[in-house]
């Protein structure tokens, strides 16, 4: 079992990460931008997200990171330039080929009627995978997660961050070769914000390509390789050659002087 952390508590033995830029990339992002009627929403992005590499994505609201993990997701075209995922193109994802993508967001996307097991039932069997296969492979996350009771109860009698965690394990239930994550600690108590965290940083070390979008400028430099500062384009790239304990503050540094102040 995991034991229950935040990211501030993370050992800084174990911090200086290997060399993940060498890693075969999982996502490619060329020239691409993306618009909406008139209005631009992200412009000029060459992005990168290899295997075994946790990439974060920081910026002000309206900046346009939730279309950033979109796009990287497949489940939006680029305007312009192009996007690959596993070197297939984005916008060709079928829902069978999705299933290299995990994606978590703020919103769990669950059923409210159905149990926890016959929601991460539903899920599986949409990629072919039996009720025994999803049991097997959902036991050690729940256990890692620490979500091991109510499975079956309605998970709209579920709190929040109990479906938050649900979320999580259905969207690694098909072991994707990308993970995103957009906010997913928006509705969470820091205890278990700390534990989706580590479970994260943790996959990432395994191999997976992961991408987190976040406010949360201290976690973002206790667990990524590198952070993006997103506004319509990337500002500036912040690579951690050490992830820090506690954070010493040059996400702020840069975003101030990359970004500004915005209302």
């Amino acid at each position: 079992m995991v034991a229950p952390q935040s990211p501030n508590d993370m050992n800084p033995a174990a911090q200086k990460p290997s060399s993940k830029r060498s890693a075969a990339p999982v996502v490619v992002m060329k020239d691409a931008g993306r618009s909406f009627a008139r209005r631009i929403v992200l412009r000029d992005l060459n992005v990168t997200v290899s295997e075994g590499e946790l990439v974060g994505i920081v910026g002000p609201n309206g900046g346009g990171k939730s279309t950033l993990l979109l796009l990287m997701s497949g489940l939006l075209r680029p305007t312009v330039g192009s996007v690959t995922v596993c070197g297939i193109e984005a916008h060709a994802l079928s829902l069978t080929s999705a299933g290299l993508v995990g994606l978590v967001t703020a919103r769990p996307g669950l059923y409210p009627l159905l149990t926890g097991r016959e929601n991460l039932e539903h899920f599986g069997g949409l990629f072919g995978l039996t009720p025994e296969q999803v049991g097997a492979k959902a036991e050690p996350l729940c256990k890692a997660l620490e979500l091991t009771t109510g499975f079956d109860e309605r998970v709209g009698r579920w709190s929040t961050g109990m479906q938050q965690k649900l979320s999580l394990i259905r969207a690694l239930l098909l072991s994707p070769k990308l993970l995103l994550f957009d906010e997913p600690t928006a509705n969470l108590d820091p205890i278990a914000s700390g534990v989706l965290y580590a479970e994260l940083r943790r996959r990432a070390d395994e191999g997976l390509a992961c991408a987190l979008v976040t406010h949360e400028l201290s976690a973002a430099e206790a667990v990524c390789d590198r952070v993006l500062l997103v506004d319509a384009e990337v500002k500036r790239e912040v690579e951690f050659t050490a992830r820090r304990t506690p954070p010493t503050g040059p996400l702020l540094e840069a975003w101030q002087e990359a970004i500004g102040t915005r209302c």
